[in-house]
């Protein structure tokens, strides 16, 4: 007697299992591509804004280094001093600086080596600001850099010759008639989705 095999295959029931653990493996997959994704985003950005911070203190490191005692006549005609402090206003900080290389100096109208600079915040922008010339009552000409975005805040700290700290300079407690020198510039930054970075600059001499 001859006997037929029957044709093997998968009930529906099977199909339908089969269909729930694929669409399972599927979602968990994607998940699991999706959070690699935002990682990576997240370490791109940071890297950006270590970048950033890295090109920030590179240029607040190189002006503060050539901080010189040289006061400058503001746009109205007035004496400034050469470091300028202010918790209101434009500029939170103004200061003259050396070393201001002129590679043109024979093809263009002379200037001096020296450059006003001066830290502003904008918005949640830090700038780098500078003026052509070194008085301002000469030419009010004036370039700006930005160095930082998201910055919610910029607090500073002055360390006097004495090992005191001062929230303002110069210090509201000395002496105007006696010099106070300045050792250091101490930022504190609070950055956007970073949190605080303190970074504190020396002065010459």
């Amino acid at each position: 007697m001859h006997v037929k095999n029957r044709a093997a295959g998968f009930t529906l029931f099977e199909l339908l299992i089969a269909m729930v653990i694929f669409a399972v493996l599927g979602s968990a997959a994607y998940q699991g591509l999706f959070q690699t994704q935002r990682v990576r985003d997240s370490v791109l950005e940071h890297s950006d804004q270590l970048a950033d911070l890295r090109r920030a203190f590179f240029w607040m490191s190189d002006d503060i280094a050539q901080m010189t005692q040289r006061p400058v006549r503001s746009a109205v005609g007035s004496l400034e001093p050469a470091l300028v402090f202010s918790e209101a206003g434009d500029a939170m900080l103004s200061f003259t600086r050396a070393g201001w290389i002129n590679p043109a100096a024979d093809v263009m109208p002379p200037r001096s080596n020296l450059q006003r600079v001066s830290y502003l915040l904008e918005g949640d922008r830090l700038l780098r600001q500078y003026h052509y010339h070194l008085d301002l009552a000469d030419d009010g000409t004036q370039r700006q850099r930005r160095l930082l975005s998201g910055v919610d805040s910029v607090t500073m700290r002055f360390l006097a010759g004495s090992g005191d700290w001062h929230d303002q300079w110069p210090p509201a407690n000395v002496d105007s008639e006696e010099p106070v020198s300045l050792l250091a510039i101490e930022f504190t930054f609070e950055l956007q989705e970073v949190g605080d970075v303190v970074r504190l600059f020396s002065l010459p001499g």
